[in-house]
């Protein structure tokens, strides 16, 4: 996530928020879906560097090697196809505790903040700001997304905390401390990668405010 992105994406987060119903993909599970992934991950490649609002319909159709007319028979406009780019991030980051090869809560927690990192660092400032002005309804289910994986953390990991720290203060500091992680004029200037320097700040809040004898004696079911 760049400095700007990180800017772009504050927003006040309420401890019990839950967002709403998940996006679904319109793409038909017929023969025509391969096309239509190959459509959607043209449109993702492409709107990682140049932002939604730089791409016409006929330019992704021309890279793609067909016609327009083609082009509109799997998607009509640009919102489907951004529609699509966050059905695929909802699945990766709402995936449920039981779909892991773990039962290992801190390695499914690790998972979700990878996730998070991966899909905010691939995607430009001009991506960001194109979905929040253009696309306010999906850029809100996105954002939800994220209050959703940060409510989940908090609601499993708040029996964990020690007895002596308050818990909004607790993890007021985690989305303070990750949140600056990202930026990076921050991991720049330690010298570390964006992801190393989200972990780094994760394992440091979790040496801080977690009791790890209660977490030694913790069932992740």
């Amino acid at each position: 996530m760049t400095s700007n992105t990180a800017v772009i994406h504050k927003q006040t987060y309420v401890p019990g928020d839950k967002p709403d119903q998940k996006l679904v993909s319109r793409i038909p599970e017929d023969s025509s879906a391969c096309v239509a992934n190959q459509i959607v991950d043209e449109f993702a490649r492409k709107a990682k560097v140049l932002g939604i609002r730089s791409i016409s319909m006929g330019q992704l159709a021309s890279s793609l090697r067909m016609s327009t007319k083609t082009l509109y028979k799997y998607f009509t406009n640009k919102e489907d196809l951004v529609h699509e780019l966050i059905v695929r991030w909802e699945a990766r980051v709402h995936k449920p505790i039981t779909a892991y090869a773990t039962d290992n809560l801190m390695d499914i927690l690790r998972y979700r903040i990878k996730v998070w990192v991966e899909n905010d660092a691939q995607y430009s400032t001009a991506f960001w700001l194109d979905l929040k002005t253009g696309y306010p309804d999906l850029y809100k289910v996105y954002i939800d997304s994220l209050y959703e994986s940060m409510r989940a953390m908090r609601e499993r990991l708040t029996p964990y905390l020690r007895d002596d720290v308050d818990v909004e203060f607790a993890w007021a500091c985690y989305f303070t401390l990750m949140t600056d992680a990202a930026r990076r004029k921050t991991f720049e200037k330690v010298g570390m990668t964006r992801e190393q320097c989200v972990f780094a700040a994760f394992d440091f809040w979790v040496a801080a405010a977690l009791d790890r004898e209660k977490l030694g004696r913790a069932e992740w079911v």
